[in-house]
């Protein structure tokens, strides 16, 4: 399988993409609504460096990544192959389109399985050399086989790096820091966001500007966990080389607690100082994609845990509450001592599913009523659904005939917030499955 590697010259300050491979997503089930399915899902990070052609100009790093699931592969003669296209818009704040590209990827795989696999992705970037101020970035995936598209957003601040004074760049992530003996670095980006987080020892990456010609600067550098409070301090001297200098260290995330973490790295010279700050995540590995935080996961689990399996998860404190949780899906799992656990991620597809199509009125899919009997029975049937009756509220009927169950829902407010016309307890559709 091709790696996904970021050559950087430094004296030229050239990012060159030669290849490939890292994580996936589950398929989503599917049911018979009136919504779009979704387009395939991908996360993406937008980094700011000095551009290396004109400092008059600000460049703009986008890196995309592609999970394999998300994708529609196509059987070939030696393997199987997909194809998607990006589309990059940037807008000035007047909504102004400044810059935009559009590149098309291909991902191949070996068998079947490889193309569902967790552990594979595509990933691609692209730069902008725009003049520095605020942008809006537009970022649109379309899977060329099935025509599906998803769009995302994202406010971008390119900084002016002209100035006469100790700047730093932003901070990326990245996985693999290699050097060899010419001094040309391969670099390996881990992008991340709150539903892919950092899961194993990840390199910070920054560029330290020195138009003062100082010789060396003190790098202090905070790791602080939003949730847990706790706080690491470490601080080292960097001998520059000149005006641009490429500088980074190991955050070891593998020995940090599941969190949302801040970082800030400050350069320091006498009283010249600069400061720039990131957000990631760390990711327990077995935590599912859907949930950004092991307590909101166990909190999806409410509606087919048993009343004493539910009384252990939520009484379990701390580290504890790992080791229930791991333990309440190892009892589900109904193919233990292979690597999927087949009960969890169908599970957590429903409630990701729950969450893109019955979220509203301030409340996550998984919450709701529909979502709830979604996540506990599957899909139904058959669907009977009148938007606009004359003599009632719009109203949808799902028809379960594996269970000789209908449950009838109704817009009361018109907003599309389906409510069961007769509520139920959690324990009562349970019953179902059972019978």
């Amino acid at each position: 399988m091709l790696k996904n590697i970021f050559r950087v010259g430094i004296a030229l300050h050239l990012f060159v993409l030669i290849a490939f491979s890292a994580s996936a997503v589950m398929a989503q089930p599917d049911i018979p609504r009136a919504q779009e399915s979704p387009g395939p899902n991908f996360h993406f990070d937008v980094i700011n460096f000095a551009s290396p052609v004109d400092l008059q100009t600000s460049r703009l790093y986008l890196y995309i990544q592609v999970v394999f699931d998300e994708l529609q592969f196509v059987k070939m003669t030696d393997g199987f192959e997909a194809n998607y296209e990006v589309s990059a818009v940037i807008y000035d704040d007047d909504d102004y389109q400044v810059d935009g590209k559009s590149w098309k990827e291909s991902m191949g795989a070996e068998n079947y399985d490889m193309t569902n696999r967790r552990n594979r992705y595509s990933q691609s970037y692209q730069t902008f050399d725009l003049p520095p101020g605020e942008y809006n970035i537009t970022i649109t995936i379309q899977d060329l086989e099935t025509r599906l598209s998803t769009i995302r957003k994202a406010k971008v601040e390119l900084r002016d790096f002209s100035q006469p004074k100790l700047m730093l760049s932003d901070i990326g992530l990245v996985s693999q820091i290699i050097t060899d003996s010419t001094g040309v670095r391969a670099i390996r980006p881990e992008v991340t966001d709150a539903s892919k987080g950092v899961m194993d020892s990840t390199y910070t990456f920054f560029e330290i500007y020195n138009p003062e010609n100082y010789d060396k600067v003190t790098i202090e550098y905070e790791i602080y966990a939003t949730t847990l409070k706790t706080r690491i301090r470490k601080s080292y001297e960097k001998k520059l080389t000149g005006f641009r200098t490429l500088d980074y260290f190991m955050l070891h995330a593998d020995s940090l607690s599941h969190d949302l973490y801040n970082l800030t790295v400050k350069a320091q010279h006498n009283d010249d100082s600069y400061k720039v700050k990131k957000n990631f995540y760390v990711r327990w590995s077995a935590l599912p994609t859907s949930a950004r935080d092991l307590d909101t996961a166990i909190d999806q689990v409410r509606y087919i845990a048993t009343k004493d399996e539910w009384k252990r998860l939520k009484k379990s404190k701390g580290e504890q509450r790992q080791k229930e949780f791991l333990a309440f899906w190892q009892r589900h799992d109904p193919t233990p001592g292979t690597e999927a656990n087949e009960a969890m991620d169908e599970h957590y597809a429903r409630v990701e599913y729950a969450n893109q199509h019955f979220s509203g009125m301030q409340r996550a899919g998984w919450r709701t009523d529909m979502g709830i009997i979604y996540i506990i029975l599957g899909a139904p049937d058959d669907i009977d659904r009148n938007a606009y009756p004359r003599a009632s509220k719009p109203y949808e009927i799902w028809y379960y005939y594996r269970y000789n169950r209908q449950f009838l829902f109704y817009d009361y407010t018109g907003f599309g917030d389906y409510r069961l016309e007769t509520p139920y307890s959690i324990y009562e559709f349970q019953r179902l499955l059972n019978n």
